[in-house]
């Protein structure tokens, strides 16, 4: 048995037998995905998980005996013939993500999820002069074809993406199929398509469907983000992995959603229920130009093979009438060609929507929201009011003016507001007095704020200790920009405790981001080694350090040099003892006192503070504070210094 197929029936067993999780950490390892054993497909583990819900459906002898009468009169009128019968299947793309920026991470570009809908067409049409083209005698153009929806479950206006921060950074199979509930358009009018990032007991999938006759809200294809798209239509945003990377991943699956078994499905007993696919012992990998198999060679180009991208190009006769018959009996599939997603929804004279673009955080508490602004109508759009709030709290107001031609888009920043660490939610509305349509006036997302650890030391270093599998490990800093300024890993495997060091040196004031990867999502920390890393500044001082996560911690760090203001440099600040164990005394030469004083940790977090009147009020009882590093932060006016001390 293939390497690959191996590696999904242990996910399959993984999913479905009971109390499997509890003792997940013991058997972790035989799940652990690279390269080289990247699953193809999970769509036949996928289905015979949800076929015990839906005894009938694909996969079923029922199933098969009510598809045979449709299917034969289908090849009995010759299915190779093109005709001009074209049926076109409205296609709606939720792109699922973590509130990355569109473009980063899964958060992928509208041409990215065009450049799919390109090799969609392109190999279901068999189009000359496209990859998707082919000289078999038995290839064959199926004759369906795939648009994205014009108008949402609601008949408002969409370009058929549905971005979706679902604020997690990625999904494994149960978050999978809970965002499908949450995120589905009606499976009768719209295929469904989901890109996300595929983590836990999906990773090194790349992609599965839901077969013909399962459950409305589930129903569709879902891939990684990384093989959703190709290649060769490549803009310079597109996130890909080759040899994954030519859109094939969808063609494949949503072959299994329109009715189709994979060519070795039954080995040499061929039980894929089409004669002109000859039977093939196991899945073809790589690229190879032949492969001889159950006394035959094997169509190895075959689209529902598993051989690479580049080298997949036909889909036969008996698979285009399987195709088609499935069109024209089963539930979710027959009334997709009559659906009124195809069309555009009826046109309104002012029609403003709004959608979050993104929510810039800073170093501190404050976010600066910004929206896209559309004009769905068939005037320009001149004034607008937007009303926007954090976790449904007093809203701001903000009215927009300007000229915004009909159909098409623009950006506005809305005022930045305040808020506190820790999650929350973002809420946006538009309106105007004119708006004919409400189903695109608002949109939510949720966000994230972190404490910023404060430093004064442009120098800090960075030490990792691994656990056994170094090739989780990778780990980045970045500044506000989002430039890559230092990184490392992954690393080798089997490396028990070795310690790797970096020293980061801070060019300038700003807001910087450390972060810490473990590819299988269990951190580094504790059970297969006690992998760990600490961030200390140039002295020493541990400024943090972890290690039990699971896919991603993060750091924010705010550099600020020190004492630079014109009040606190007349003031000959005196801070100390320092370290101090009870009393941390301040003095300054003036008898002009700060307002008031605050005490922070390593990690940014709030100890206490007050209000001085008096000089007394600058004795500061730190005994109740933990040993460690912390920052006083002195208020006069606007001006502000921070003065690290440690706790003995």
């Amino acid at each position: 048995m293939n390497k690959l197929y191996v590696v999904s029936l242990s996910i399959f067993f993984a999913l479905s037998m009971q109390g499997w999780a509890q003792n997940n950490s013991a058997v972790k390892k035989a799940k652990q995905p690279n390269l080289d054993s990247a699953v193809r497909c999970y769509s036949d583990e996928y289905n015979t998980i949800i076929r015990n819900e839906h005894p009938n459906m694909m996969g079923s002898k029922s199933f098969e005996n009510n598809l045979k009468q449709t299917l034969e009169g289908i090849k009995s009128q010759k299915s190779s013939a093109t005709t001009d019968d074209v049926i076109v299947i409205p296609v709606v793309v939720h792109v699922l993500h973590n509130g990355e920026v569109i473009g980063v991470g899964p958060n992928i570009t509208e041409a990215q999820v065009l450049s799919q809908i390109t090799v969609l067409n392109e190999d279901y049409r068999r189009m000359m002069g496209t990859p998707g083209y082919n000289t078999n005698e038995d290839g064959a153009d199926v004759e369906v074809e795939f648009v994205l929806a014009q108008q949402t479950p609601e008949g408002c206006p969409t370009n058929g993406i549905d971005r979706v921060n679902i604020c997690m950074d990625g999904v494994g199979y149960s978050e999978m199929q809970s965002q499908k509930t949450q995120t589905y358009w009606d499976s009768a009018n719209y295929l469904n398509m989901w890109s996300a990032k595929f983590i836990d007991d999906l990773e090194g999938i790349l992609g599965y469907a839901q077969f013909p006759g399962g459950t409305a809200s589930t129903d569709g294809v879902a891939s990684n983000y990384t093989t959703f798209g190709s290649s060769d239509y490549d803009d310079g945003t597109f996130s890909l992995s080759a040899p994954y990377d030519k859109g094939r991943t969808m063609t494949h699956e949503v072959g299994h959603f329109l009715g189709l078994y994979h060519t070795f499905q039954g080995g040499c007993d061929d039980e894929d229920y089409c004669d002109d696919t000859p039977a093939v012992e196991e899945a073809n990998y790589g690229c190879p130009t032949s492969n001889l198999s159950c006394g035959t060679y094997d169509m190895v180009e075959n689209f529902m093979d598993y051989i690479n991208d580049e080298c997949m190009n036909v889909f036969t006769n008996d698979q285009k009438a399987r195709i088609l018959a499935v069109l024209s009996t089963s539930t979710n599939r027959a009334s997709l060609e009559d659906s009124f997603a195809l069309n555009a929804p009826t046109e309104v004279t002012s029609d403003p929507a709004v959608a979050i673009e993104e929510l810039q955080i800073g170093c501190g508490t404050s976010i600066t929201p910004v929206v896209t602004l559309s004009n769905w109508g068939t005037q320009p759009l001149t004034t607008v009011t937007f009303q926007y709030d954090i976790d449904s709290g007093t809203p701001i107001t903000y009215n927009w003016s300007g000229n915004l031609e009909a159909q098409s888009s623009i950006q506005v920043v809305l005022e930045a507001m305040e808020t506190t660490a820790g999650d929350h939610s973002f809420n946006v509305s538009v309106a105007n007095s004119l708006n004919a349509r409400t189903c695109n006036d608002g949109d939510s997302t949720c966000f994230s704020v972190n404490d910023a650890l404060q430093i004064a030391a442009s120098q800090i270093n960075l030490t990792l200790t691994l656990d056994i599998y170094g090739s989780e490990t990778t780990w980045s800093l970045q500044d506000s920009e989002g430039n890559m300024l230092y990184s490392g890993g992954p690393y080798t495997d089997g490396n028990l405790g070795t310690v790797f060091s970096e020293i980061f040196n801070l060019s300038g004031e700003d807001c910087y981001l450390f972060t810490i990867n473990d590819t299988y999502g269990d951190g580094i920390c504790c059970d297969l080694g006690k992998g760990s890393y600490q961030l200390a500044d140039g002295e020493g001082n541990i400024l943090v350090e972890g290690g039990e996560f699971q896919n991603a911690e993060s750091v924010t760090i705010h550099y600020a040099t020190l004492g630079t203001e014109d009040y606190f440099m007349d003031a000959d600040l005196k801070v100390y003892p320092n370290p101090a164990t009870d009393i941390l005394k301040v003095k300054m030469s003036n008898n002009n006192l700060p307002d008031s004083y605050e005490i922070y940790n390593a990690l940014g977090q709030k100890i206490n503070g007050r209000e001085i009147s008096l000089d007394e009020d600058l004795n500061i009882n730190v005994s109740s504070c933990a040993r460690g590093l912390y920052f006083l932060k002195l208020n006069k006016g606007n001006e502000t210094i921070y003065v690290q001390f440690l706790k003995n």
